[in-house]
């Protein structure tokens, strides 16, 4: 276990695993700005009403989005939300670097096509790959829970643009799926949602929900970071 691991203390967590600007996470804390977002719900349903208690982390591949999401982390933690961004950091399988295509003309939608699939883009760059399995289960499972009623709670996004099947398998295979209460996503197709609803069957321990789930709701609404006066 890290000597300084982040999510030490935290009874819930969410990972955000392709944060782009990190929009998702401020849903999370800040919902009375995404009053028609789909995801509220869901935070609510996994955290009740204790969102100002979730520690979020956000991995994010896109350097062109790296001085943004440093603001924002600043932001974050100058309210006291415990938000850690891994950024110009591509999610895997693996640690080694990887070519991530970017499209520097779709900035209008803070390019949300950029993937670690070429498709029409043109422009790559190399990033840092992260094997999100490994740090999953040495830092997420490990962390120190504080003590009390309530039950821990684990919430993952996944949008990752090319490897969530196989980071999906990979958490299967390593036996940390069953420790996540929620998984949602838009890049997992009815075939592979079928595929894990017969596992699940043979299990009767596995309390993991997936949900197929696109919510691009005010992708576009970036916001001036006003820091409070210290």
């Amino acid at each position: 276990m890290p000597k300084n691991n982040f999510l030490d203390g935290c009874r819930y967590v969410y990972i955000d695993m392709g944060t782009n600007i990190g929009i998702q996470i401020r849903k999370l804390y800040e919902p009375h700005l995404y009053p028609d977002a789909l995801i509220l719900q869901h935070f609510k349903n996994i955290f009740g009403n204790n969102s100002n208690e979730v520690c979020s982390v956000g991995f994010e591949a896109n350097p062109s989005h790296d001085s943004y999401l440093t603001e924002f982390e600043k932001y974050c933690l100058a309210r006291n939300w415990r938000v850690k961004i891994f950024k110009s950091t591509a999610v895997s399988y693996t640690d080694k670097n990887l070519t991530f295509y970017v499209n520097p003309e779709d900035n209008q939608n803070n390019q949300w096509g950029a993937s670690l699939i070429a498709h029409d883009m043109k422009v790559n760059v190399t990033v840092q790959g992260i094997d999100v399995i490994s740090w999953f289960k040495r830092t997420v499972l490990t962390r120190k829970i504080p003590p009390g009623i309530m039950q821990p709670k684990v919430m993952m996004k996944t949008d990752i643009e090319g490897h969530d099947s196989a980071v999906l398998a990979n958490l299967i295979f390593s036996g940390a799926y069953c420790s996540i209460d929620l998984i949602y996503g838009e890049h997992f197709n009815n075939e592979f949602q079928q595929a894990i609803s017969l596992l699940k069957k043979d299990s009767n321990t596995c309390k993991t929900k997936l949900i197929f789930l696109d919510d691009e709701s005010y992708y576009r609404q970036r916001f001036p970071f006003r820091l409070p006066v210290q």
